[in-house]
């Protein structure tokens, strides 16, 4: 039975591996010979999927704790030195965008993760599907939701603004993008000061 292993535990892959296939397009035909809808299929898979995303994301936001809470210590200073104090302060200002940068880029990437996670789960259900139409002796394959659809939402797909909702990290994200130009406060790099 397909659960929750049948997602891939290496989060790069993006494609199946041959047992995951295998086990799909047995499983398909013995739902396609039992007559059994695929929609349940469909609906283990998308709980998988989330249970995985869930555990990716978790465990990214874990290992990068450290850099969330430079991100939010800086902004702090930032907001306290420009708008409190109204003193200039680039070398701050050039670190946090740095630190930015850096936490966009590995959000980035833990994004695109799980985006092949979500093709993967796809892919596992496009096996069950032919081989269910297969035994079941359809032309078409059977309907079923997509775990993508059922499961990715904004976080996954949006932009990568993970935890830098903070009023704080917002205000100075405003501040970096008033004193260095438009493109500091969206740049995928920035330079890193020292103060």
């Amino acid at each position: 039975m397909s659960e929750v292993k049948s997602v891939p535990a290496h989060y790069g892959r993006s494609r199946l591996t041959g047992r995951t296939r295998w086990r799909a397009t047995r499983r398909g035909r013995r739902d396609g010979h039992a007559g059994i809808g695929a929609g349940h299929y469909a609906q283990e898979l998308a709980g998988g999927l989330d249970m995985a995303l869930d555990e990716l994301r978790s465990g990214f936001v874990l290992r990068h704790a450290a850099l969330i809470d430079r991100v939010k210590e800086e902004s702090a200073r930032i907001v306290t030195e420009y708008d409190r104090l109204h003193e200039d302060v680039p070398a701050a200002l050039a670190r946090f965008g740095g630190w930015v940068s850096q936490w966009r880029t590995e959000v980035t990437a833990c994004q695109r993760r799980g985006l092949a996670l979500a093709a993967c789960a796809d892919q596992e259900l496009a096996h069950y599907q032919a081989s269910y139409a297969r035994a079941a002796r359809q032309e078409e394959p059977p309907d079923a939701p997509s775990p993508r659809a059922a499961v990715l939402d904004g976080c996954w797909t949006g932009a990568p603004e993970w935890m830098l909702d903070d009023v704080l990290v917002r205000r100075a994200l405003q501040i970096l993008e008033q004193r260095l130009g438009p493109a500091a406060g969206q740049a995928d790099r920035g330079e890193r000061g020292t103060r």
